[in-house]
């Protein structure tokens, strides 16, 4: 019975530890007297305007290929078209 009882008083600690290390890790980390939470803040907003501006420049990337898609696609077709009445003609 001793036994049973260290064995389950073990598990009982192992879980509490591992519930507070996870705790630990979801608290955010404290704004320091120096600044680093600001500085921290500044970064964050700077990165999340980027990331948009990147966004926007992709869409206007995926229109123009798909524009040159359609451009090469069709211009194939037109130029298969005009061999093959060239082809006729002769």
């Amino acid at each position: 019975m001793p036994g049973e009882v260290i064995f389950l008083l073990g598990l009982l600690a192992g879980a509490l530890a591992s519930s507070f290390v996870m705790l630990l890790r979801k608290r955010p980390a404290p704004a320091t007297e120096t600044g680093h939470g600001v500085q921290a803040q500044l970064e964050t907003t700077r990165m999340a305007a980027e990331t948009a501006a990147l966004t926007t420049q992709m869409a206007d990337v995926r229109d123009r290929l798909a524009t040159l898609e359609r451009l090469v696609t069709d211009r194939s077709v037109l130029l298969a078209e005009e061999i093959d009445n060239l082809r006729a003609r002769a």
